[in-house]
C-alpha cells in the first residue's frame, strides 16, 4: 500500500490570505488507484492501494469539506479532491467510490477552535473565499452567534454525514453537557455510531 501526507493547506498561492486554523481537522482515506510511473520513457501503470491523510488547516477549506455533506456523491466528490492534490501527480482514481474508506473528523477541541476562529475573525467577509452563500454568512456571523452556539450549528450539520466521523457528535454533546441539557438521548446515538 502507498501512502501520501498533504501538508500544505488546500488551494493556498502565494500572497494568497488564509485564515489559520488553531487546530486542524483530519481527513484519511484509503481504496484502490493506478500508480503512475515514468521509467526512462517507459510508462508503468501499476493497481494498488493508496492511503492518504490531509490536514485540513484553514477556514476556507474547511468550508470546502463541510460544503461535501449535501453532494449527491460527497464520497466521490471527497477522493476527487484528495487524489487531485497529491503533489506528484502519478495516482489515478479510477471512479469506484464504494471500495474507498473516507472518514474527516476532528477532536472537540478543533471544532471549538473553528468557532472561536470565526467570531474572532478581523478579515474582509467580502473576500472570504466561502465554496457557498451558507458558509460565507457563517464565517461574517452576522447574528452574533457565540463559540458555543457556532460549535453546535456545526455539529447538527455534520453528524449525519457519513463521511464526517464522530468528532462532531463529540462536539455536540460537549455543548448540550455545558448547557446541562439531557443527555441521554444524544448519549445513546453517540454509542450506536461508535459501536457500528
Amino acid at each position: 500500500m502507498q501512502s501520501a501526507t498533504h501538508d500544505d493547506p488546500d488551494g493556498v498561492h502565494e500572497n494568497e490570505e488564509v485564515t489559520a486554523l488553531p487546530r486542524a481537522f483530519v481527513v484519511e482515506a484509503s481504496g484502490p488507484a493506478t500508480i503512475v510511473r515514468d521509467c526512462g520513457g517507459v510508462t508503468e501503470r501499476t493497481e494498488g492501494e493508496i492511503s492518504i491523510t490531509h490536514q485540513i488547516e484553514t477556514l476556507e477549506e474547511f468550508g470546502e469539506f463541510w460544503n461535501l455533506r449535501n453532494k449527491r456523491f460527497p464520497k466521490q466528490d471527497a477522493i476527487n479532491k484528495l487524489v487531485g492534490e497529491l503533489e506528484d501527480g502519478d495516482v489515478c482514481y479510477e471512479e469506484e467510490p464504494d471500495e474507498w474508506d473516507v472518514l474527516i473528523d476532528g477532536h472537540v477541541q478543533a471544532f471549538y477552535g473553528l468557532a472561536k476562529t470565526i467570531v474572532e475573525f478581523d478579515g474582509d467577509p467580502d473576500l472570504f473565499d466561502a465554496p457557498n452563500q451558507r458558509y460565507w454568512d457563517r464565517v461574517a456571523n452576522n447574528i452574533g452567534h457565540d463559540v458555543d452556539e457556532l460549535v453546535q450549528d456545526f455539529a447538527k450539520d455534520l453528524k449525519s454525514s457519513k463521511l464526517w466521523g464522530p468528532g462532531a457528535r463529540l462536539a455536540e454533546l460537549t455543548v448540550k453537557h455545558a448547557n446541562r441539557d439531557d443527555l441521554v438521548a444524544h448519549t445513546e446515538a453517540l454509542f450506536e455510531e461508535v459501536e457500528g
